[in-house]
């Protein structure tokens, strides 16, 4: 298993380090997808402790640049990497707020790696719009979501001094942010909308039928389907006669206005 090899990712976060767990994600996150992070340039969203860019490195990833708000995070992300030796011109890791970041920095990706980030927001067009300035190819999703077949969001308050919600941004409020559990057809029509279509979605079933010796608890919410994986290709627009698609969308909105 990927992180019996590298345990120091067991310890420094609190979060979801079950090693069956973060085992299983990797299998279904990076080794499944590693045939795209071959040669890659990577920028992970949310890196948390750095434990994806690492695992994305680590299947043939050429640079990955990971954004995280949380400094102590980032600089565990740093330990831990120079712990195991990896070199310093394959990563970066840039500590603030995503959305920030996203709109100052001119990122030029093959694929972003937004893995539990997406229920933590409700920010959904800048997040999206974001990745879309950043160039990808691919774009691999992990995230919570809400059962059925109309496109819903259910909303939440995350409570940002948990290291597992959301961080403090310019949006949140007495240490809350308003977040968002999308359903997948919700999912699926705000990633239209910018340009990424899903070409897989990843079946967890499949995987956990295949694994009886993992406890169903540790893998709860991909066992009911209320977490999924989907990798999402990038669909190129097409510019309407006379102007760039943002001009000629921004037109008629502004005459409905």
């Amino acid at each position: 298993m990927f992180f019996d090899e590298y345990p120091l990712f067991y310890e420094t976060s609190q979060t979801a380090s079950e090693a069956s767990r973060l085992n299983l994600r990797h299998h279904a996150m990076i080794e499944h997808n590693a045939h795209l992070l071959k040669g890659a340039r990577v920028l992970d969203l949310a890196s948390h402790d750095g434990r994806w860019s690492f695992a994305a490195l680590q299947a043939g990833a050429a640079h990955v640049t990971g954004v995280e708000a949380r400094p102590e995070l980032v600089e565990r992300a740093n330990a831990t990497f120079a712990e195991y030796g990896v070199s310093s011109d394959r990563y970066s890791f840039v500590q603030g707020d995503m959305f920030r970041i996203l709109r100052k920095h001119d990122f030029d990706v093959d694929v972003v790696l937004c893995l539990g980030f997406v229920y933590h927001t409700l920010r959904y067009g800048e997040l999206f719009r974001g990745i879309l300035q950043a160039k990808p190819q691919y774009c691999l999703i992990d995230t919570k979501v809400i059962l059925g077949d109309e496109p819903l969001v259910r909303l939440n308050v995350n409570r940002t001094g948990v290291q597992s919600n959301a961080a403090r941004d310019r949006t949140t409020h007495r240490r809350r942010a308003v977040a968002g559990w999308p359903s997948v057809p919700a999912l699926r029509l705000i990633l239209d909308v910018y340009d990424l279509e899903v070409e897989e979605q990843y079946d967890w079933p499949a995987l956990l039928e295949s694994r009886p010796d993992v406890p169903r608890r540790v893998v709860s919410d991909y066992n009911t389907g209320n977490r999924v994986t989907l990798r999402c290709r990038r669909r190129e627009s097409e510019p309407a006669a006379g102007g760039s698609p943002e001009a000629a969308e921004d037109g008629p909105d502004e005459a409905r206005a």
